[in-house]
């Protein structure tokens, strides 16, 4: 019988510091199996109303296949960050952001945020969404892609006039895509950055 070869490990993006707008300082860094438990933890912790925006129809506590999936992550077609307080490891988790490839065009990818409730309103899902939008530039997407309740008619205003293209995806639920700039790019005081600083609003 011949040998298979053992699976690739996974490419892992190195941690980063980053500061919010209002000073907090923050460490940035790829989510791994072993953030299974606080994920969890974090879920349950979440309002609501949050768990809405980020699952429309949320389950009371995730299920093991559901953790499994999120944790699942290779960093190529599956790609996800945590935000911790502080600047060193071992910070509190206050946010994730994710990205999966679609199937049928992988240089477009679904993408994601969440932040605690309680850390909400302090720019953490937008240096998320910057981080996220370096990491799959370089990774080559071209576009994202998300879902929104119909019912958000401000983000989906501000996506709009951003540049995105909004459509029907299901009832009560839009679709949005939006182009990813190239690796390396500015996005200061540019459309993009406007739509991220509006989608990071509406999700963290």
């Amino acid at each position: 019988m011949e040998a298979r070869d053992a699976p690739a490990e996974p490419d892992l993006p190195g941690p980063r510091r980053a500061t919010t707008r209002d000073g907090l300082a923050l460490l940035i860094r790829a989510l791994v199996p072993d953030d299974r438990a606080e994920l969890a933890r974090g879920y349950e912790q979440l309002s609501e109303e949050s768990k809405r925006k980020r699952f429309f129809s949320p389950p009371p506590r995730l299920s093991p296949a559901l953790l499994d999936y999120l944790t699942d992550i290779d960093f190529d077609h599956r790609f996800a960050l945590v935000a911790q307080v502080g600047d060193a490891p071992g910070g509190r988790g206050v946010g994730v952001a994710r990205w999966v490839r679609d199937r049928n065009d992988p240089t477009k990818a679904e993408a994601a945020v969440t932040v605690a409730d309680e850390w909400q309103g302090r720019g953490i899902g937008t240096v998320l969404l910057l981080t996220l939008v370096e990491a799959a530039a370089e990774r080559g997407i071209t576009a994202f892609v998300a879902d929104v309740l119909w019912e958000n008619r401000a983000l989906l205003d501000a996506l709009r006039d951003a540049g995105a293209t909004v459509g029907p995806l299901e009832p009560g639920v839009a679709r949005v895509e939006f182009e990813v700039p190239p690796a390396g790019a500015d996005l200061t005081g540019t459309a993009m950055y406007q739509l991220l600083v509006a989608s990071a609003a509406a999700s963290s």
